[in-house]
């Protein structure tokens, strides 16, 4: 068989009457991709509206023979995304919104329809985005291995993306402005907090990420919400100056300190984060920078104790056992805020 992609266009409503009759499997299974915001699907829904071309759909035909019926149902090897978008639009799951200039800067056509549902549209555009011809490559034959190897093609470069940059190509919003900004600050230079490596792969913007969320809805499981904080603030994020200034406030307060931790197991990103949400509930309840110096000795004493840990008893050995095993997890990440916090005297 053929396995050359065949290419195709389908209009809209040809996906949409598959969706509905469940042939057209949406499901991310080659890869999970960060979650979609608001402004995102919009300037998606925008392109459609002005008349833009998309980035082309690949599609999986898949046929079997069922007794004495074929079905085909059609997998959606990339694309899924953007398609999910533009259905969840055509069923009435959102508004269309006024996106920010900088981030999704929409067309003049898309203006007079914020505030609108798919359903509240003029009809003309509800035919225009009805009838939209999408670009489709279509695979058929091909076997999962196969087309895990196209899809690694089409989404990788050189090197595999993380989850960062993978971010970082999909956001372009108030959350991750205020995150990169944050990352400019001279303090994380001052300490040599992070790696040319860690640059490089934006590992730096992440665990900056990370201690951003960490002010705005406190400890976090790992990293397993931190797209949700992407897509929830790319758009809107109403209270972004004042936690900016409370972050800058917590590492104001940092530096106070700013050799131990270059000096320390505090370098460390686990013992890090443990420090920084001790100082930033004190910061937050305060509302000031804090001089930590005077919490020097008792943070030099806990680093001391760690370097031989067969001897440790009472809270540095509490301590201990949150950053040997799964030091990302919620449950250990608040144990060793606590102790810090013990420490510190809050």
């Amino acid at each position: 068989m053929e396995k050359t992609p065949k290419p195709n266009t389908q209009a809209l409503s040809w996906f949409y009457g598959e969706y509905k009759k469940n042939t057209l499997i949406l499901d991310p299974k080659y890869q999970r991709n960060p979650i979609w915001s608001i402004g995102q699907k919009c300037f998606l829904i925008d392109s459609l509206i002005s008349q833009c071309p998309i980035p082309q759909i690949y599609i999986n035909v898949i046929s079997n023979v069922i007794g004495a019926e074929r079905k085909t149902v059609y997998e959606v090897v990339d694309g899924q995304q953007r398609l999910r978008a533009i259905l969840e639009f055509m069923q009435d799951e959102y508004k269309l919104v006024s996106t920010t200039a900088k981030s999704y800067p929409i067309s003049d056509e898309y203006k007079p329809h914020i505030g609108k549902f798919y359903s509240e549209l003029p009809s003309y555009i509800q035919e225009m985005i009805w009838n939209y011809p999408l670009a489709v490559q279509e695979l058929r034959g091909w076997d999962e291995e196969e087309i895990r190897a196209l899809f690694r093609r089409l989404n990788y470069v050189v090197e595999k993306l993380n989850m960062q940059e993978l971010r970082h190509s999909q956001y372009f919003g108030e959350f991750i402005d205020a995150v990169e900004r944050l990352s400019q600050e001279e303090f994380w230079d001052n300490i040599q907090f992070f790696s040319r490596r860690d640059s490089q792969r934006m590992k730096d913007i992440e665990f900056i990420s990370e201690l951003f969320v960490m002010l705005i809805d406190g400890p976090q499981n790992q990293q397993k919400t931190l797209n949700e904080f992407y897509a929830k603030y790319d758009v809107e994020f109403p209270n972004k100056r004042n936690l900016m200034t409370l972050f800058r406030k917590v590492i104001s307060s940092l530096e106070t300190i700013d050799e131990l931790i270059k000096t320390t197991r505090f370098s460390k990103k686990a013992d890090f984060y443990g420090l920084f949400g001790a100082i930033a509930e004190n910061v937050r309840a305060t509302n000031k920078v804090i001089d930590l110096s005077s919490s020097r000795t008792e943070l030099l004493k806990l680093h001391e104790l760690l370097e031989n840990p067969s001897d440790l008893v009472g809270e540095p050995a509490k301590y201990y056992a949150t950053v040997i095993e799964g030091p990302n997890k919620l449950s250990k990440r608040l144990e060793r805020i606590k102790i810090l916090k013990h420490i510190l005297g809050y």
